[in-house]
Protein backbone atom coordinates (compact mmCIF):
# COMPACT_ATOMS: atom_id res chain seq x y z
CA UNK A 1 0.00 0.00 0.00
CA UNK A 2 1.38 3.44 -0.95
CA UNK A 3 2.31 5.62 2.01
CA UNK A 4 -0.14 8.45 2.66
CA UNK A 5 1.45 11.87 2.28
CA UNK A 6 0.52 15.00 4.26
CA UNK A 7 1.40 17.29 1.33
CA UNK A 8 0.29 17.73 -2.26
CA UNK A 9 2.90 18.69 -4.87
CA UNK A 10 1.96 20.28 -8.19
CA UNK A 11 3.98 21.39 -11.19
CA UNK A 12 2.09 24.26 -12.82
CA UNK A 13 4.25 24.69 -15.94
CA UNK A 14 7.81 24.99 -17.24
CA UNK A 15 8.95 28.50 -18.18
CA UNK A 16 10.94 27.16 -21.17
CA UNK A 17 7.66 25.91 -22.64
CA UNK A 18 6.46 29.52 -22.62
CA UNK A 19 9.47 30.67 -24.62
CA UNK A 20 11.54 31.89 -21.67
CA UNK A 21 15.30 31.57 -22.18
CA UNK A 22 16.77 29.43 -19.35
CA UNK A 23 19.58 32.00 -18.97
CA UNK A 24 16.98 34.50 -17.72
CA UNK A 25 15.62 32.21 -15.00
CA UNK A 26 17.42 33.43 -11.89
CA UNK A 27 17.36 35.70 -8.84
CA UNK A 28 18.57 38.82 -10.69
CA UNK A 29 16.21 38.58 -13.68
CA UNK A 30 13.02 36.86 -12.46
CA UNK A 31 10.70 38.17 -9.74
CA UNK A 32 7.51 36.77 -8.21
CA UNK A 33 5.90 39.12 -5.68
CA UNK A 34 2.77 36.99 -5.27
CA UNK A 35 1.04 33.93 -6.72
CA UNK A 36 -0.57 36.14 -9.40
CA UNK A 37 2.38 37.12 -11.63
CA UNK A 38 5.89 36.11 -12.64
CA UNK A 39 8.02 38.85 -14.20
CA UNK A 40 11.16 38.14 -16.29
CA UNK A 41 13.63 40.61 -17.79
CA UNK A 42 14.94 39.31 -21.13
CA UNK A 43 16.99 40.37 -24.12
CA UNK A 44 15.96 39.23 -27.59
CA UNK A 45 18.79 40.16 -29.95
CA UNK A 46 19.53 43.77 -29.05
CA UNK A 47 16.00 44.42 -27.80
CA UNK A 48 15.39 44.36 -24.05
CA UNK A 49 11.95 43.25 -22.94
CA UNK A 50 9.94 42.38 -19.86
CA UNK A 51 7.75 39.28 -19.96
CA UNK A 52 4.83 39.07 -17.55
CA UNK A 53 3.16 35.74 -16.89
CA UNK A 54 -0.34 36.05 -15.51
CA UNK A 55 -0.80 32.89 -13.43
CA UNK A 56 -4.50 32.84 -14.29
CA UNK A 57 -3.58 32.60 -18.01
CA UNK A 58 0.06 31.43 -18.18
CA UNK A 59 -0.09 30.30 -21.80
CA UNK A 60 -0.51 33.91 -22.95
CA UNK A 61 2.56 35.79 -21.64
CA UNK A 62 2.53 39.59 -21.95
CA UNK A 63 5.73 40.92 -23.57
CA UNK A 64 6.66 44.60 -23.51
CA UNK A 65 9.75 46.34 -24.98
CA UNK A 66 11.03 47.64 -21.65
CA UNK A 67 14.65 48.07 -20.64
CA UNK A 68 15.02 48.19 -16.87
CA UNK A 69 17.49 47.20 -14.21
CA UNK A 70 14.74 45.55 -12.18
CA UNK A 71 11.01 44.93 -12.59
CA UNK A 72 8.51 43.83 -9.93
CA UNK A 73 4.79 43.28 -10.44
CA UNK A 74 2.21 44.50 -7.96
CA UNK A 75 0.95 41.53 -5.89
CA UNK A 76 -2.67 42.02 -6.98
CA UNK A 77 -3.00 44.05 -10.19
CA UNK A 78 -1.33 44.70 -13.55
CA UNK A 79 0.85 47.45 -12.15
CA UNK A 80 4.61 47.21 -12.59
CA UNK A 81 7.42 48.92 -10.70
CA UNK A 82 10.56 49.61 -12.74
CA UNK A 83 14.01 50.56 -11.58
CA UNK A 84 15.67 52.53 -14.38
CA UNK A 85 18.85 51.62 -16.25
CA UNK A 86 21.10 54.08 -18.13
CA UNK A 87 19.42 55.20 -21.32
CA UNK A 88 15.89 54.36 -20.20
CA UNK A 89 13.26 55.99 -18.06
CA UNK A 90 9.88 54.60 -19.01
CA UNK A 91 8.09 51.88 -20.98
CA UNK A 92 6.64 52.57 -24.38
CA UNK A 93 3.35 54.42 -24.39
CA UNK A 94 1.68 57.07 -26.51
CA UNK A 95 3.93 59.85 -25.26
CA UNK A 96 7.03 58.03 -24.08
CA UNK A 97 9.45 55.58 -25.59
CA UNK A 98 12.37 53.54 -24.26
CA UNK A 99 15.59 55.50 -24.30
CA UNK A 100 13.76 58.82 -24.37
CA UNK A 101 15.92 60.21 -21.55
CA UNK A 102 18.86 59.28 -19.38
CA UNK A 103 18.20 57.96 -15.88
CA UNK A 104 20.58 57.43 -12.98
CA UNK A 105 21.02 53.65 -12.76
CA UNK A 106 19.40 52.12 -9.70
CA UNK A 107 18.00 55.45 -8.47
CA UNK A 108 15.05 56.22 -10.74
CA UNK A 109 11.90 54.36 -9.74
CA UNK A 110 8.64 54.36 -11.64
CA UNK A 111 5.26 52.72 -11.27
CA UNK A 112 3.17 51.99 -14.38
CA UNK A 113 -0.32 50.72 -14.94
CA UNK A 114 0.14 48.25 -17.80
CA UNK A 115 -3.51 48.10 -18.87
CA UNK A 116 -3.99 51.88 -18.81
CA UNK A 117 -0.51 52.46 -20.32
CA UNK A 118 -0.04 55.25 -17.81
CA UNK A 119 2.65 56.29 -15.36
CA UNK A 120 1.29 56.35 -11.81
CA UNK A 121 4.30 57.56 -9.85
CA UNK A 122 8.00 58.30 -10.20
CA UNK A 123 10.82 59.15 -7.83
CA UNK A 124 14.58 59.55 -8.02
CA UNK A 125 16.44 58.37 -4.92
CA UNK A 126 19.60 60.00 -3.59
CA UNK A 127 21.11 56.53 -3.10
CA UNK A 128 21.02 53.46 -5.31
CA UNK A 129 18.26 50.98 -4.48
CA UNK A 130 19.94 47.59 -4.18
CA UNK A 131 16.80 45.60 -3.33
CA UNK A 132 13.09 46.30 -3.46
CA UNK A 133 9.84 44.48 -2.86
CA UNK A 134 6.11 45.06 -2.73
CA UNK A 135 5.13 44.58 0.93
CA UNK A 136 1.42 45.20 0.25
CA UNK A 137 -0.80 46.11 -2.70
CA UNK A 138 0.03 49.80 -2.22
CA UNK A 139 3.52 49.90 -0.66
CA UNK A 140 6.97 49.19 -2.06
CA UNK A 141 9.94 48.70 0.28
CA UNK A 142 13.23 50.19 -0.95
CA UNK A 143 16.57 49.04 0.45
CA UNK A 144 19.75 51.09 -0.06
CA UNK A 145 23.24 50.49 1.33
CA UNK A 146 22.39 52.56 4.42
CA UNK A 147 18.62 52.48 5.05
CA UNK A 148 15.18 51.02 4.32
CA UNK A 149 12.28 53.11 2.98
CA UNK A 150 8.58 52.49 2.36
CA UNK A 151 7.02 54.14 -0.69
CA UNK A 152 3.23 54.37 -0.64
CA UNK A 153 1.26 54.47 -3.87
CA UNK A 154 -1.26 56.83 -2.26
CA UNK A 155 -1.34 60.35 -3.70
CA UNK A 156 2.00 62.00 -4.35
CA UNK A 157 3.73 60.59 -1.26
CA UNK A 158 7.51 60.27 -1.30
CA UNK A 159 9.50 57.29 0.06
CA UNK A 160 9.57 57.42 3.86
CA UNK A 161 12.62 56.26 5.78
CA UNK A 162 11.74 53.41 8.16
CA UNK A 163 15.12 52.56 9.69
CA UNK A 164 18.89 52.64 9.20
CA UNK A 165 20.57 49.38 8.27
CA UNK A 166 22.42 47.59 11.05
CA UNK A 167 26.18 47.12 10.77
CA UNK A 168 25.70 43.33 10.96
CA UNK A 169 24.38 43.42 7.37
CA UNK A 170 27.35 45.36 5.99
CA UNK A 171 28.78 43.51 2.99
CA UNK A 172 25.76 41.18 2.75
CA UNK A 173 23.74 40.48 -0.38
CA UNK A 174 20.19 41.49 0.52
CA UNK A 175 17.89 38.63 -0.47
CA UNK A 176 14.60 39.41 1.25
CA UNK A 177 12.50 41.96 3.09
CA UNK A 178 9.24 41.32 4.89
CA UNK A 179 6.79 42.85 7.32
CA UNK A 180 4.07 41.58 9.59
CA UNK A 181 0.43 42.12 8.58
CA UNK A 182 0.26 45.55 10.22
CA UNK A 183 3.72 46.77 9.13
CA UNK A 184 4.72 47.19 12.78
CA UNK A 185 7.56 44.69 12.54
CA UNK A 186 10.03 44.94 9.66
CA UNK A 187 12.70 42.44 8.67
CA UNK A 188 15.70 42.72 6.37
CA UNK A 189 17.52 39.51 5.37
CA UNK A 190 21.00 39.21 3.87
CA UNK A 191 23.61 36.53 3.24
CA UNK A 192 27.39 36.52 2.92
CA UNK A 193 30.10 33.93 2.32
CA UNK A 194 32.32 33.35 5.36
CA UNK A 195 34.78 30.50 5.97
CA UNK A 196 33.34 28.27 3.24
CA UNK A 197 29.75 28.63 4.37
CA UNK A 198 26.82 30.95 3.69
CA UNK A 199 26.03 33.04 6.77
CA UNK A 200 22.58 34.58 7.21
CA UNK A 201 22.15 38.00 8.83
CA UNK A 202 18.79 39.55 9.70
CA UNK A 203 17.70 42.87 11.15
CA UNK A 204 14.38 42.90 13.01
CA UNK A 205 12.97 46.39 13.55
CA UNK A 206 10.08 47.48 15.78
CA UNK A 207 8.26 50.51 14.33
CA UNK A 208 6.61 51.33 17.67
CA UNK A 209 9.77 51.06 19.75
CA UNK A 210 12.14 52.30 17.00
CA UNK A 211 14.62 49.60 17.97
CA UNK A 212 16.57 47.11 15.82
CA UNK A 213 17.78 43.66 16.76
CA UNK A 214 20.44 41.81 14.75
CA UNK A 215 19.74 38.06 14.41
CA UNK A 216 21.65 35.26 12.73
CA UNK A 217 19.21 33.63 10.31
CA UNK A 218 18.66 32.67 6.68
CA UNK A 219 14.89 32.59 6.15
CA UNK A 220 11.97 34.05 8.09
CA UNK A 221 8.26 34.87 8.07
CA UNK A 222 5.64 36.54 10.24
CA UNK A 223 2.37 34.87 11.18
CA UNK A 224 -0.87 35.90 12.85
CA UNK A 225 -1.85 32.93 15.00
CA UNK A 226 -4.78 32.58 17.41
CA UNK A 227 -4.08 30.15 20.23
CA UNK A 228 -6.92 28.13 21.72
CA UNK A 229 -8.48 30.12 24.55
CA UNK A 230 -7.13 33.47 23.37
CA UNK A 231 -9.51 36.13 22.09
CA UNK A 232 -7.02 37.70 19.69
CA UNK A 233 -4.22 36.40 17.46
CA UNK A 234 -0.57 36.79 18.39
CA UNK A 235 2.06 38.09 15.96
CA UNK A 236 4.66 35.35 15.63
CA UNK A 237 8.13 35.74 14.16
CA UNK A 238 9.51 32.50 12.71
CA UNK A 239 13.08 32.18 11.51
CA UNK A 240 15.43 29.38 10.51
CA UNK A 241 19.20 29.33 10.65
CA UNK A 242 22.01 26.94 9.89
CA UNK A 243 25.32 27.55 11.61
CA UNK A 244 28.33 25.29 12.31
CA UNK A 245 26.48 23.62 15.21
CA UNK A 246 23.39 22.68 13.14
CA UNK A 247 20.00 23.97 12.02
CA UNK A 248 17.29 25.55 14.18
CA UNK A 249 13.78 26.87 13.69
CA UNK A 250 12.65 29.52 16.18
CA UNK A 251 9.04 30.62 16.72
CA UNK A 252 8.64 33.70 18.93
CA UNK A 253 5.83 36.10 19.78
CA UNK A 254 6.89 39.69 19.09
CA UNK A 255 5.50 42.64 21.01
CA UNK A 256 3.27 42.45 24.07
CA UNK A 257 0.45 39.89 24.10
CA UNK A 258 -2.99 41.43 23.54
CA UNK A 259 -5.00 42.18 26.68
CA UNK A 260 -6.42 38.94 28.07
CA UNK A 261 -4.24 36.73 25.85
CA UNK A 262 -1.98 34.04 27.22
CA UNK A 263 1.56 34.66 25.87
CA UNK A 264 2.86 32.28 23.20
CA UNK A 265 5.59 30.02 24.59
CA UNK A 266 8.73 30.37 22.49
CA UNK A 267 9.69 27.27 20.46
CA UNK A 268 13.14 26.26 19.21
CA UNK A 269 13.40 23.00 17.27
CA UNK A 270 16.13 21.29 15.27
CA UNK A 271 16.10 21.55 11.47
CA UNK A 272 17.47 18.28 10.12
CA UNK A 273 19.99 18.33 7.27
CA UNK A 274 20.99 14.94 5.82
CA UNK A 275 24.69 13.98 5.75
CA UNK A 276 24.83 14.43 1.96
CA UNK A 277 23.65 18.05 2.35
CA UNK A 278 26.50 19.45 4.44
CA UNK A 279 26.40 22.84 2.71
CA UNK A 280 22.62 23.12 2.61
CA UNK A 281 20.82 25.99 4.36
CA UNK A 282 17.29 27.51 4.53
CA UNK A 283 16.42 29.83 1.62
CA UNK A 284 12.66 30.42 1.86
CA UNK A 285 9.83 30.35 4.37
CA UNK A 286 6.09 30.90 4.00
CA UNK A 287 3.20 30.47 6.43
CA UNK A 288 0.16 28.32 5.63
CA UNK A 289 -2.27 30.39 7.69
CA UNK A 290 -5.33 28.20 7.14
CA UNK A 291 -3.66 25.09 8.54
CA UNK A 292 -1.25 26.78 10.96
CA UNK A 293 1.91 25.40 9.35
CA UNK A 294 5.34 26.64 8.29
CA UNK A 295 6.77 25.76 4.88
CA UNK A 296 10.58 25.87 4.93
CA UNK A 297 12.61 25.31 1.75
CA UNK A 298 16.37 24.79 1.59
CA UNK A 299 18.97 25.60 -1.05
CA UNK A 300 19.16 21.93 -2.09
CA UNK A 301 15.40 21.73 -2.70
CA UNK A 302 14.25 20.09 0.54
CA UNK A 303 10.83 20.96 1.95
CA UNK A 304 10.26 20.92 5.71
CA UNK A 305 6.69 21.23 7.01
CA UNK A 306 6.29 22.34 10.64
CA UNK A 307 3.34 22.87 12.95
CA UNK A 308 3.33 26.59 13.78
CA UNK A 309 2.02 26.19 17.33
CA UNK A 310 4.26 23.38 18.61
CA UNK A 311 7.21 23.48 16.20
CA UNK A 312 6.77 19.75 15.47
CA UNK A 313 8.22 18.70 12.10
CA UNK A 314 5.32 17.09 10.26
CA UNK A 315 7.13 16.13 7.06
CA UNK A 316 10.41 16.51 5.19
CA UNK A 317 11.38 15.48 1.67
CA UNK A 318 13.24 16.71 -1.37
CA UNK A 319 10.83 18.33 -3.82
CA UNK A 320 13.30 19.79 -6.34
CA UNK A 321 16.75 18.78 -7.59
CA UNK A 322 17.32 22.44 -8.51
CA UNK A 323 17.40 25.44 -6.18
CA UNK A 324 14.03 27.13 -5.65
CA UNK A 325 15.21 30.75 -5.70
CA UNK A 326 11.93 32.62 -5.30
CA UNK A 327 8.69 31.78 -3.45
CA UNK A 328 5.36 33.35 -2.50
CA UNK A 329 2.31 32.26 -0.52
CA UNK A 330 -0.10 30.24 -2.69
CA UNK A 331 -3.44 31.65 -1.57
CA UNK A 332 -5.86 29.16 -3.21
CA UNK A 333 -4.37 26.30 -1.16
CA UNK A 334 -2.76 28.23 1.73
CA UNK A 335 0.48 26.66 0.48
CA UNK A 336 3.75 27.82 -1.07
CA UNK A 337 4.56 28.44 -4.75
CA UNK A 338 8.02 28.88 -6.21
CA UNK A 339 10.27 28.79 -9.25
CA UNK A 340 13.44 26.71 -9.49
CA UNK A 341 16.52 27.34 -11.61
CA UNK A 342 15.32 24.85 -14.19
CA UNK A 343 12.27 27.04 -14.82
CA UNK A 344 9.79 24.74 -13.11
CA UNK A 345 6.90 26.58 -11.43
CA UNK A 346 5.75 24.38 -8.57
CA UNK A 347 3.60 24.52 -5.47
CA UNK A 348 3.18 22.51 -2.30
CA UNK A 349 0.24 22.54 0.08
CA UNK A 350 -1.25 20.51 2.90
CA UNK A 351 -3.17 17.44 1.69
CA UNK A 352 -6.32 18.03 3.71
CA UNK A 353 -7.66 14.50 3.26
CA UNK A 354 -4.50 12.97 4.73
CA UNK A 355 -2.76 15.28 7.18
CA UNK A 356 -4.80 14.47 10.30
CA UNK A 357 -4.49 10.73 9.65
CA UNK A 358 -0.75 11.19 8.94
CA UNK A 359 -0.12 13.08 12.19
CA UNK A 360 -2.16 10.59 14.22
CA UNK A 361 -0.98 7.29 12.74
CA UNK A 362 2.35 7.86 10.96
CA UNK A 363 3.80 10.40 13.41
CA UNK A 364 1.95 8.72 16.30
CA UNK A 365 0.98 12.19 17.53
CA UNK A 366 -2.79 12.19 18.17
CA UNK A 367 -2.65 15.58 19.94
CA UNK A 368 -1.20 17.14 16.79
CA UNK A 369 -3.87 15.38 14.72
CA UNK A 370 -6.58 16.85 16.95
CA UNK A 371 -5.11 20.36 16.75
CA UNK A 372 -4.85 20.22 12.95
CA UNK A 373 -8.43 18.95 12.68
CA UNK A 374 -9.82 21.70 14.92
CA UNK A 375 -7.77 24.47 13.33
CA UNK A 376 -8.87 23.77 9.76
CA UNK A 377 -12.12 21.87 10.31
CA UNK A 378 -10.61 18.72 8.77
CA UNK A 379 -11.85 15.15 8.81
CA UNK A 380 -9.69 12.26 9.98
CA UNK A 381 -9.80 12.59 13.77
CA UNK A 382 -13.40 11.63 14.46
CA UNK A 383 -12.51 8.65 16.68
CA UNK A 384 -10.02 10.76 18.65
CA UNK A 385 -12.64 13.42 19.37
CA UNK A 386 -15.26 10.88 20.40
CA UNK A 387 -12.75 9.12 22.69
CA UNK A 388 -11.62 12.40 24.27
CA UNK A 389 -15.21 13.58 24.75
CA UNK A 390 -16.27 10.31 26.40
CA UNK A 391 -13.21 10.26 28.68
CA UNK A 392 -13.80 13.83 29.91
CA UNK A 393 -17.53 13.21 30.34
CA UNK A 394 -16.89 10.05 32.37
CA UNK A 395 -14.50 12.04 34.59
CA UNK A 396 -17.21 14.62 35.27
CA UNK A 397 -15.28 17.32 33.38
CA UNK A 398 -18.45 18.50 31.66
CA UNK A 399 -17.20 21.96 30.64
CA UNK A 400 -14.09 20.45 29.03
CA UNK A 401 -16.18 17.76 27.32
CA UNK A 402 -18.47 20.50 26.01
CA UNK A 403 -15.48 22.35 24.53
CA UNK A 404 -14.39 19.16 22.72
CA UNK A 405 -17.91 18.67 21.32
CA UNK A 406 -18.03 22.31 20.21
CA UNK A 407 -14.64 22.20 18.47
CA UNK A 408 -14.89 18.77 16.81
CA UNK A 409 -14.77 19.20 13.01
CA UNK A 410 -17.79 18.81 10.76
CA UNK A 411 -20.10 18.94 13.82
CA UNK A 412 -19.58 15.23 14.49
CA UNK A 413 -20.49 15.55 18.19
CA UNK A 414 -23.28 18.12 17.76
CA UNK A 415 -25.92 15.38 17.93
CA UNK A 416 -29.07 14.39 19.82
CA UNK A 417 -27.00 11.79 21.73
CA UNK A 418 -24.68 14.50 23.07
CA UNK A 419 -27.61 16.69 24.15
CA UNK A 420 -29.18 13.67 25.90
CA UNK A 421 -25.91 12.90 27.72
CA UNK A 422 -25.81 16.43 29.16
CA UNK A 423 -29.56 16.27 29.92
CA UNK A 424 -29.00 13.13 32.00
CA UNK A 425 -26.69 14.92 34.45
CA UNK A 426 -28.54 16.74 37.25
CA UNK A 427 -27.54 20.32 38.06
CA UNK A 428 -25.45 20.91 41.17
CA UNK A 429 -26.95 23.20 43.78
CA UNK A 430 -26.41 26.86 42.86
CA UNK A 431 -24.89 26.04 39.46
CA UNK A 432 -26.15 26.08 35.90
CA UNK A 433 -27.06 22.63 34.60
CA UNK A 434 -24.40 20.83 32.49
CA UNK A 435 -26.79 21.11 29.51
CA UNK A 436 -27.02 24.89 29.89
CA UNK A 437 -23.22 25.08 30.26
CA UNK A 438 -22.91 23.08 27.03
CA UNK A 439 -25.23 25.42 25.14
CA UNK A 440 -23.36 28.42 26.58
CA UNK A 441 -20.06 27.12 25.18
CA UNK A 442 -21.67 26.47 21.78
CA UNK A 443 -23.11 30.00 21.72
CA UNK A 444 -19.71 31.49 22.52
CA UNK A 445 -18.31 29.77 19.43
CA UNK A 446 -21.09 30.60 16.98
CA UNK A 447 -24.58 29.50 16.01
CA UNK A 448 -26.64 26.55 17.24
CA UNK A 449 -28.05 23.95 14.89
CA UNK A 450 -31.81 23.30 14.67
CA UNK A 451 -31.86 20.52 17.27
CA UNK A 452 -29.81 22.53 19.78
CA UNK A 453 -31.95 25.64 19.24
CA UNK A 454 -35.17 23.74 20.01
CA UNK A 455 -33.70 22.11 23.12
CA UNK A 456 -32.33 25.42 24.42
CA UNK A 457 -35.67 27.20 23.84
CA UNK A 458 -37.44 24.45 25.77
CA UNK A 459 -34.93 24.70 28.64
CA UNK A 460 -35.00 28.51 28.87
CA UNK A 461 -38.79 28.81 28.61
CA UNK A 462 -39.11 26.21 31.40
CA UNK A 463 -37.06 28.59 33.55
CA UNK A 464 -39.14 31.62 32.50
CA UNK A 465 -36.13 33.43 30.98
CA UNK A 466 -37.71 34.61 27.74
CA UNK A 467 -35.41 37.69 27.62
CA UNK A 468 -32.43 35.40 26.97
CA UNK A 469 -34.07 34.11 23.80
CA UNK A 470 -34.65 37.67 22.58
CA UNK A 471 -30.98 38.49 23.23
CA UNK A 472 -29.74 35.44 21.29
CA UNK A 473 -32.09 36.13 18.38
CA UNK A 474 -30.72 39.68 18.11
CA UNK A 475 -27.19 38.21 18.05
CA UNK A 476 -28.24 35.82 15.25
CA UNK A 477 -27.40 32.75 17.34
Amino acid sequence: MAQILPIRFQEHFQLQNLGINPANVGFSTLTMESDKFICIREKVGEQAQVTIIDMSDPMAPIRRPISAESAIMNPASKVIALKGAPGFCSPASDSQSPGSSLCPAGKTLQIFNIEMKSKMKAHTMAEEVIFWKWVSVNTVALVTETAVYHWSMEGDSQPMKMFDRHTSLAGCQVIHYRTDEYQKWLLLVGISAQQNRVVGAMQLYSVDRKVSQPIEGHAAAFAEFKMEGNAKPATLFCFAVRNPTGGKLHIIEVGQPAAGNQPFVRKAVDVFFPPEAQNDFPVAMQIGAKHGVIYLITKYGYLHLYDLESGVCIYMNRISADTIFVTAPHKPTSGIIGVNKKGQVLSVCVEEDNIVNYATNVLQNPDLGLRLAVRSNLAGAEKLFVRKFNTLFAQGSYAEAAKVAASAPKGILRTRETVQKFQSIPAQSGQASPLLQYFGILLDQGQLNKLESLELCHLVLQQGRKQLLEKWLKEDK
